[in-house]
């Protein structure tokens, strides 16, 4: 039972957190804000983290940010795929299944990225997320035998930081999880129409 109780507070404590990064930001939360909002000591936190960067670590794990790399890169692989007329039909079902549910079931969590490195940090970890996700839609192109389009990389990482950004603004909003992947998917809708003109202009 104490044990139960224990991991009960370490839970409350990361949940507590989690929303307070998202809201006020990470910066602008104290663990005594934590604490206060959990109902329980300072002390108490220290009992289960040493820091709120042990606490941030806890919620932005690197499993967390492993499988939104894959997922991304999926998801790029697919849009091209979409492009230039290959995809498989039951990549849909895979959007909507796997790739929607997993950001809005991490909004927070996204928000997170993005408020806590505003500035040039955030956008230096933009352009790391821009160039890795071009490297992957040269490869697919490649892969396809499609020639690649004058200026298309230039155009897709503008489209790719925009699309980031559009995602973020989407999950930062006050609406239900439906409405969202509703929204989430106009976007992408809006961004393979917008490729595949300039694909076809080249």
């Amino acid at each position: 039972m104490a044990q139960c109780k224990k991991e009960n507070i370490r839970e409350a404590i990361l949940d507590t957190a989690l929303h307070s990064f998202a809201k006020n930001g990470y910066n602008e939360t104290s663990i005594k804000d934590i604490a206060r909002e959990c109902g329980i000591s300072t002390g108490n936190v220290y009992k289960y983290f040493e820091s709120k960067a042990d606490i941030y670590e806890n919620l932005i794990t690197d499993e967390f940010l492993e499988e939104m790399h894959d997922l991304l890169v999926k998801r790029t692989i697919y849009h091209i795929e979409i492009i230039v007329g290959t995809a498989q039909p039951e990549i849909e079902k895979w959007f909507d299944k796997t790739f929607y549910p997993f950001f809005i079931k991490n909004a927070l969590r996204c928000i997170i990225l993005k408020n806590h490195y505003l500035g040039s940090e955030y956008d230096k970890r933009l352009d790391l997320i821009v160039e890795n996700l071009l490297t992957y839609k040269k490869k697919t192109i490649f892969r396809l035998n499609q020639d690649l389009p004058r200026h298309f990389l230039e155009i897709s990482a503008m489209t790719i930081a925009s699309n980031v950004q559009m995602y973020v603004q989407v999950l930062e909003m006050d609406k239900s999880d439906d409405e969202k992947k509703v929204l989430l998917k106009k976007i992408d809708k809006y961004h393979i129409a917008g490729s595949k003109a300039i694909y076809k202009e080249n």
